[in-house]
C-alpha cells in the first residue's frame, strides 16, 4: 500500500504523483496535511512529500522515486545506459536544488506574493486563516531570501530564469525526453517545477517566459500525457 501526503502545489509532490502514475502504481493521496500531522509523518525535515510504503515513511522525492523502481522495475525511472542515467540523476538533482529555488523566489517576490499566499491559504487551518499571511511568510516566504535568489532584483531574477529555460531547451534538443526517448526522474522533477510555475496564474511572468520556448511546452505536454497528470496547469498555455 502506497500513501502519498502533500499538497499538489508543491513541485516535489507533483513529481512523485506523476512518477507513480507513469509506473501505474496504486496509491492514495492526501493533499491537506496539518503541521502537526506532518511533524509526526516526517520528524526529520517536516517537509512534503511524505510517502508511506507498507507503513514505512520515506520523505525525499528522489529517494521516493528510487523506492518506486524497487517496487516495480518497469518502466524504469532512469536509463539502462549508465552514462545517460548519470546525466539524468545530475539533472534531477539540479532541478530539485536549483531550478526549484528560482521558482520559489519568483513566487514569493513582491510582484507575486499576494497570489502565492492566496493559493496556499487553503492549506492553513481555519482557525489560523486570519493570520495566514504572516504565517506563510514566516514558514515559506522567507526561505528564498535565506537561500539567496530571493534577494535578486526582480528583472535580474527573470533574466536568470530565462537563461535556465534556454539551457534546458538546449539539453532537450531533439530528444522526446531529457537524454532519452523515455521519461526519467529528471523529467518528472522539472515537470513538477513547471507545473507549479504555471498553476493558477500565480506567476504570470513564468508563463510569459515559457511561451518563448515551444519545445519545452511540447515536452511538458508529453510528460503530462505519459503520467496521466492532465490537469489545467499541465495542458499548456
Amino acid at each position: 500500500m502506497i500513501e502519498i501526503f502533500g499538497p499538489n502545489v508543491s513541485p516535489f509532490v507533483i513529481k512523485v504523483l506523476a512518477a507513480a502514475n507513469y509506473k501505474q502504481l496504486p496509491y492514495t493521496h492526501t493533499e491537506n496535511v496539518s503541521i502537526r500531522e506532518l511533524s509526526k509523518l516526517n520528524p526529520h525535515t517536516g517537509k512534503v512529500p511524505v510517502v508511506l510504503i507498507e507503513g514505512e515513511a520515506i520523505f525525499d522525492s528522489t529517494l521516493i522515486l528510487r523506492q518506486f523502481d524497487k517496487i516495480k522495475a518497469e518502466p524504469a525511472l532512469q536509463s539502462e545506459d549508465k552514462k545517460v542515467a548519470a546525466k539524468q540523476r545530475m539533472l534531477e538533482d539540479w532541478s530539485d536544488e536549483s531550478l526549484y529555488w528560482y521558482n520559489q523566489a519568483l513566487r514569493w517576490a513582491p510582484e507575486n506574493e499576494e497570489r502565492t499566499i492566496l493559493q496556499n491559504s487553503r492549506f492553513v487551518p481555519l482557525f489560523a486563516r486570519p493570520f495566514a499571511k504572516p504565517l506563510l511568510r514566516h514558514l515559506v516566504g522567507k526561505q528564498p531570501k535565506a537561500q539567496g535568489l530571493g534577494r535578486l532584483p526582480y528583472k535580474v531574477l527573470l533574466a536568470e530564469l530565462g537563461g535556465k529555460l534556454e539551457d534546458l531547451e538546449l539539453l532537450l534538443g531533439e530528444s522526446t525526453f531529457f537524454f532519452s526517448e523515455n521519461p526519467s526522474a529528471a523529467d518528472f522533477a522539472i515537470y513538477g517545477v513547471f507545473c507549479t510555475g504555471l498553476l493558477d496564474g500565480v506567476t504570470p511572468d513564468f508563463e510569459a517566459l515559457m511561451s518563448k520556448h515551444p519545445a519545452l511546452l511540447k515536452w511538458h505536454k508529453r510528460v503530462a500525457a505519459v503520467s496521466g497528470h492532465l490537469t489545467s496547469q499541465a495542458s499548456g498555455i
